[in-house]
């Protein structure tokens, strides 16, 4: 699936007793790839 710069790829929630968490991947061609490389640094 591809995306556009700015779209919303997700929402959070929690649920009871759990801290709030994200987990996503980003493949090319098909194998995971590194996301750092496309996020802005920290």
């Amino acid at each position: 699936q591809s995306i556009r710069q700015g779209q919303r790829i997700a929402t959070m929630g929690e649920g009871p007793g759990q801290k709030p968490r994200l987990h996503f991947e980003i493949r090319r061609n098909g194998k995971p790839v590194n996301p750092r490389q496309f996020l802005p640094a920290r």
